[in-house]
């Protein structure tokens, strides 16, 4: 059953009347008819508060209760995306890129253990004395190398039954030999040389080694680093001398090994020759070629000529003679 026109009028009036009254300052229940959901005709009687605050007075958000009463509830949380879209942004610390790893130094290899100033070759001057050769034959007692040069022990090529070093001690023997008849003092060095070795002339002999057996040649080369700067006129001669003696083919290209050699290196090595000893290498052909084993193993005295050649015709070797007014 549907409200009539009286129901609707007497709801109209009291509204009316609530509204007069609440704006003189008063406050009062107003009474409501209001029909129920099924229209049965049946009526219920409301308060004013019960249906909320009067007009005039503002209703808080929160439940429909006026502000000064709504102080003591606690608010509800308000959803995730009221609360992202109200609160600051939280602020992401700075990204550090992870420490890179300290990297390994291998510099150490140039610390410069000669305990004075490297001479340049403006200021070289020979050893007082007779003229000394250093004669080292490579490989020789390489099991006495200390621990700075550990990795000469047990190194060196071979052919059958001999060693790199007993050719090259064979040489250098007779080598020696030759030059102390003409007047020289020798010196035969083993593979590891005295510490600051001085001496006129220093000559290292080796043998080089290869799987090729067509290999073959000699090689010559002087330091890399030469404080003395008399160390490529020798070994120029030594080229000449040596090829012509032998007749073995001089290999143009020498290796990094041969200039590089330890002997020559004073800066890092304790036991090497002193800068002001003009040194060289010398590489007497391959013992894995039986053509170069015709001379550095059956005919050593010929290999030694060449050298002693060298030796002789090199300007701060040459002995003087009565000619040349000595």
């Amino acid at each position: 059953m549907r409200p009539n026109g009286l129901a609707y009028a007497c709801v109209l009036v009291g509204a009316i009347a609530a509204l007069a009254h609440t704006g003189a300052g008063a406050r009062a229940p107003v009474t409501v008819l209001v029909e129920d959901e099924l229209g049965s005709g049946d009526r219920a009687l409301r308060g004013a508060g019960e249906l909320g605050a009067s007009a005039s007075e503002p209703l808080d958000g929160r439940a429909g209760l006026p502000a000064e009463q709504s102080a003591d509830v606690a608010p509800p949380p308000a959803p995730a995306s009221a609360q992202s879209e109200l609160a600051p942004p939280r602020e992401r610390p700075p990204e550090v890129a992870p420490a890179a790893p300290p990297r390994r130094s291998y510099r150490y290899r140039s610390r410069n253990r000669y305990p004075g100033p490297i001479p340049t070759p403006e200021e070289w001057a020979p050893p007082e004395g007779p003229v000394r050769i250093g004669l080292q034959a490579g490989h020789w007692r390489a099991d006495e190398a200390p621990a700075e040069l550990s990795g000469l022990r047990d190194n060196g090529t071979s052919w059958g039954n001999t060693p790199e070093w007993r050719a090259n001690l064979a040489i250098a023997e007779r080598a020696g030999a030759m030059l102390e008849e003409l007047g020289y003092v020798v010196d035969i060095l083993p593979a590891v040389v005295p510490p600051s070795y001085r001496a006129h002339l220093f000559v290292s002999i080796h043998a080089d080694g290869s799987g090729d057996p067509a290999a073959s040649g000699y090689r010559v080369a002087p330091p890399r680093r030469d404080a003395t700067g008399r160390a490529r006129l020798i070994a120029e001669l030594l080229e000449g001398s040596y090829g012509e003696v032998t007749g073995l083919r001089r290999l143009p290209t020498v290796t990094r090994r041969m200039s590089n050699y330890y002997a020559f290196n004073f800066r890092r090595y304790e036991h090497a020759l002193h800068p002001m000893t003009i040194g060289v290498i010398l590489e007497t052909g391959f013992l894995t070629s039986s053509r170069d084993r015709e001379i550095i193993v059956s005919d050593p005295d010929r290999a030694a000529r060449g050298i002693v050649q060298a030796v002789t015709q090199f300007p701060v070797t040459r002995l003087l003679t009565a000619q040349d007014g000595g």
